[in-house]
């Protein structure tokens, strides 16, 4: 059986597998388990009918990619495939366009939209500095076609947030896009629940705003988690899309600051004083329901949790945690 790579024809011997052939062959690939448990060898095959096995436990962004665990690939003569890294070959320059400072400590950046960078709002890219490297993950807020917007939470000391500041008409180059948080497309009647804190907004507001430019017809609830009344950014912007949008209801949680309703939509966008979770969960859990969570990684794991053990099934569970770098890098 024969596959292609990086321009090269390989020959799998028989029973080998993908990852086991290319490893033979000289390359280093990234895999820890080789049972297809821990995903570390998830490739992408760019063209080919890719084995069911080797997609067995992944979501369904990610069958939708293409994507499968290459530990476990053992694909047959028919199938024809031309694989590529996943995530970690094409480059972009762009440049910033815009900086709007949202709140004390968050950015909306747009950034120059590249011709041939084709990706679903809420994938991330990596955000690369040419000058020395300095390379930051940021979610893509923005409909295809759109400059790209990217939410950029103000870190104390952060190199690469203080930098976006002041960075309008400098170049950068983009690596991705990457993950699978994003709007699927053929299920408009399926309810959605879209939850997350802080800059996890960003995300989820791409798979809102893809949604409802798809005609999604299904009932939609957004959560966004803060502190305090202050951190509830773009509120104004969701309750306009809210007005011509009937079937969505927004809910900001709030760990300090004074509950209340919001005006003529007090019934579809209310202020709570509850942890995020217990917001989430406080509104009923469907297990048909497709749920997107992003933001703090403990608050993320906490809610993914819960929803599994009240029903909803993994592969419907898209999880974004947000990981932030050390202080002063």
């Amino acid at each position: 059986m024969a596959i292609r790579f990086e321009g090269r024809e390989i020959e799998l011997l028989p029973d080998e597998t993908v990852l086991e052939g290319l490893e033979r062959q000289g390359w280093t690939l990234p895999a820890f388990c080789r049972q297809g448990v821990c995903q570390c060898c998830l490739m992408k095959a760019k063209s080919g009918a890719v084995p069911a096995a080797a997609q067995k436990g992944l979501k369904d962004g990610q069958r939708l990619q293409s994507l499968f665990l290459a530990c476990v690939c053992r694909p047959s003569e028919e199938q024809h495939l031309e694989l590529e890294r996943y995530g970690s070959s094409q480059e972009f320059p762009s440049r910033v366009e815009r900086v709007e400072r949202l709140t004390e400590q968050v950015l909306r950046v747009s950034l120059a939209l590249p011709s041939d960078f084709s990706h679903r709002a809420g994938q991330y890219l990596q955000l690369v500095r040419p000058s020395d490297g300095l390379m930051r993950p940021y979610s893509i807020a923005s409909l295809p076609g759109e400059a790209l917007e990217l939410h950029v939470a103000l870190m104390p000391g952060g190199v690469m947030s203080g930098w976006l500041r002041g960075a309008v008409g400098e170049p950068v180059t983009l690596r991705g896009p990457l993950g699978d948080c994003f709007y699927l497309e053929g299920e408009p009647e399926r309810p959605l629940c879209l939850a997350g804190n802080g800059t996890g907004l960003a995300p989820l507001l791409g798979v809102l705003r893809a949604a409802l430019a798809a005609g999604h017809r299904g009932p939609l609830r957004l959560y966004h988690g803060s502190l305090r009344p202050e951190g509830l950014y773009l509120w104004d912007e969701l309750r306009a899309l809210a007005q011509r949008a009937p079937q969505l209801k927004l809910v900001g949680s709030l760990l300090e600051g004074v509950p209340g309703t919001d005006g003529s939509l007090s019934e579809r966008c209310a202020l709570r004083a509850l942890a995020l979770d217990q917001a989430v969960l406080q509104d009923g859990v469907h297990a048909e329901e497709r749920v997107y969570l992003c933001g703090n990684p403990e608050l993320v794991r906490k809610l993914q949790r819960k929803l599994y053990l009240a029903g909803v099934p993994l592969a419907r569970i898209h999880a974004d945690p947000f990981v932030g770098p050390p202080i002063g890098s």
